[in-house]
């Protein structure tokens, strides 16, 4: 899907300058620099003038780790949250990568759908079909046959 490969180049390459950053997320030029030197994040330049810049998968750590030391959170340990955090959504990222070819919208208006996770086998022998399902109960998954 040569969309897919596009958002993934914007996303690695579109680059943020560190005052923007700072407007955006409320987190100072001064603080940004800090968090830098305890290797938290990494510009992607900065060049001979200094001006660094940062893209988007660093914006967004960047946010996370704000909103976590609003919640109380110290630096390190909200730095080690968004590592776990990042794990997890390399995962979830990896698991489903190739199942939106498997995904039924059952009612667009309100978002609510299910994801066919396909066909296992039970220890009794028996086999079932999973689904992962939005609606109006909520997120949960059910189980066929």
């Amino acid at each position: 899907m040569k969309s897919k490969k596009i958002m993934h180049d914007i996303f690695q390459n579109l680059e943020i300058g560190i005052g923007e950053v700072s407007k955006l997320t409320g987190v100072s030029q001064r603080q940004l620099r800090y968090w830098e030197t305890k290797g938290y994040i990494k510009p992607i330049s900065d060049d001979q003038s200094g001006v660094r810049r940062y893209n988007l998968a660093t914006l967004y750590l960047i946010v996370f780790i704000k909103e976590q030391l609003d919640e109380g959170f110290t630096l390190s340990a909200a730095f080690e949250h968004s590592k776990d955090i990042r794990l997890k959504s390399r995962i979830v990222h990896q698991f489903f990568r190739e199942t939106f070819d498997d995904v039924k919208v059952t009612d667009s208006t309100k978002g609510y759908g299910e994801i066919d996770l396909g066909e296992f086998q039970a220890e009794d022998g028996s086999m079932h079909h999973f689904k992962g399902v939005v609606d109006e109960k909520g997120q949960y998954v059910k189980m066929d046959g």
